[in-house]
């Protein structure tokens, strides 16, 4: 029986009982005060029999509370004496029927980009094995945000074809009243490169449901902040009920930003569950990408939705050296794998730059007489293929890096240090813009061989994420509605 049905029904006994009380304390009229009581029996009555298995025991129970009820409107029994012990009879109906059914709970998803799907994703599975409890994964419309205008888009249609999809325009949520939703974007209004729809911000997704669950779509850094962490200061934050943070590290920045310990699941991230289920599988990317990469050394450069935005003439400079890293030597391939909301970053932000961004990937990599031709420009909704066939990870601190670091490969840092601070020591990664050793000296090395720091990475995840055994998503469902059900 769903979860809310249950609260209707105990609500309604609880509503019968102090109509009988008042009776008793003479401030009720006793002949209307039973019909009404007959009434609200019924109701339960009607709800329960249209079980798809009627709980027998509270519906006999049931029908015996209704002929008392009947009886004392008609006859001179209802006495203090006699109503005391109906209210008591009435109290073990609530009783039985908890012994007698399987409370189901309504959970629903409401991812806005597939690319971000694996944030969410461990935790479904998890739930689609409960058979109390009623699934929907509803891919929610957001708006792209130029400088000019508001791009409405939709990513329903390119979930995975595992995922059955509620659209939208079906889940009526005021109407599904989900016992929990589960949410990897709470920007609300305060997004300044795309906003999901306003039906969908979480102050009012909050009105529907008894717990609003925060998952981030990114796996937080291991950097330490220098001022408020955006995934904890938000505004929005307020409207949620829990908050999934993936290891001790982040939950003391959760804290110091405010977040009451209350709101905190510490439980790990369903990317890292994505990834430690990538990596018992066969390597898999596509097939146009094995002539680049069979027989060489592959380099994946991950770059952030506002790489070009922070320092375009420092990163234009940057991103030439590393997609040239395939025209120096013949021993490497690169695939560049930019954020998904690039473009879109540079259009609100610095449009000027668009044309040399477009031009760089239409006509130098993607043409095959351009000067970078022999780059893999990966536009894919899967990122797990870039990792997959990387050997070394370019990056700055993006979420793919720390994903990453629970294949214990090389990872080549875009700084200079480790900063201080960071939940990881300076001896694990090498570094982009080391002052010993020139990029293309590093390349050359890796290229035969050289790793010196394999060891002080290894296990590295482990020490800052938890649950990186790929349990994230199995606790989070166990957490959120044992504590459900806990309230019911």
């Amino acid at each position: 029986m769903i979860l809310e049905k249950i609260k209707s029904i105990d609500s309604l006994i609880v509503t019968i009982n102090k109509v009988l009380e008042r009776v008793i304390k003479g401030e009720s009229n006793k002949i209307e005060a039973f019909v009404d009581c007959r009434e609200a029996v019924n109701v339960i009555l009607e709800q329960l029999k249209a079980e798809e298995a009627p709980p027998e025991n509270s519906i006999n129970q049931l029908i015996h509370i209704d002929k008392k009820l009947e009886a004392f409107s008609k006859e001179d029994l209802a006495n203090k004496g006699n109503i005391k012990k109906l209210i008591r009879k009435i109290d073990l109906v609530q009783n039985t029927l908890k012994e007698e059914v399987d409370v189901k709970l309504k959970v629903v998803f409401f991812p806005y980009k597939v690319s971000m799907w694996d944030s969410l994703e461990s935790i479904y599975k998890a739930f689609i094995k409960d058979k109390n409890c009623e699934v929907s994964v509803v891919p929610i419309p957001y708006y792209q945000l130029s400088q000019e205008k508001a791009i409405p888009t939709y990513e329903g249609d390119r979930f995975p074809e595992d995922i059955p999809i509620t659209h939208y325009s079906k889940y009526n949520i005021e109407e599904e009243k989900p016992d929990i939703v589960f949410v990897h974007n709470i920007y609300d209004q305060y997004n300044t490169i795309t906003r999901v729809d306003e039906e969908y911000f979480t102050s009012n997704i909050k009105k529907y449901t008894e717990m609003l669950v925060y998952v981030p779509y990114h796996l937080a850094s291991f950097f330490p902040p220098y001022s408020k962490n955006t995934t904890y200061a938000l505004p929005s934050i307020n409207n949620v009920d829990k908050v999934v943070v993936p290891g001790n590290f982040f939950k003391k920045m959760a804290l110091r930003d405010g977040i009451p310990k209350s709101k905190l699941l510490n439980l790990g991230s369903p990317k890292i569950d994505s990834m430690v289920n990538n990596l018992k599988k066969i390597k898999m990317y596509p097939n146009e990408w094995k002539e680049k990469l069979d027989g060489k050394t592959v380099y994946v450069l991950d770059t952030g939705c506002l790489y070009f935005v922070e320092d375009p003439f420092a990163r234009i400079e940057e991103i030439t050296n590393i997609l040239n890293i395939t025209n120096a030597t013949q021993k490497s391939a690169v695939i560049w794998r930019p954020h998904p909301l690039t473009r879109i970053s540079i259009l609100k932000y610095i449009p000027q730059l668009l044309k040399y961004y477009d031009d760089l990937i239409e006509n130098k990599i993607k043409n095959k007489n351009g000067i970078y031709n022999k780059v893999i420009f990966d536009e894919t909704d899967n990122y797990l293929y870039a990792l997959n066939a990387a050997d070394v990870l370019i990056a700055r601190n993006g979420s793919l890096m720390r994903v990453y670091t629970l294949t214990g490969k090389k990872i080549i840092l875009l700084n200079d240090k480790m900063p201080k601070g960071s939940a990881v020591q300076n001896n694990v990664f090498y570094y982009f813009y080391n002052k010993k050793e020139s990029m293309h000296e590093l390349v050359e090395k890796i290229n035969e061989g050289y790793d010196p720091l394999a060891k002080n990475r290894k296990e590295l995840a482990a020490k800052i994420y938890k649950n990186t055994d790929g349990t994230c998503g199995e606790k989070v469902y166990a957490t959120t509605k044992k504590i459900m059900l806990k309230r019911s």
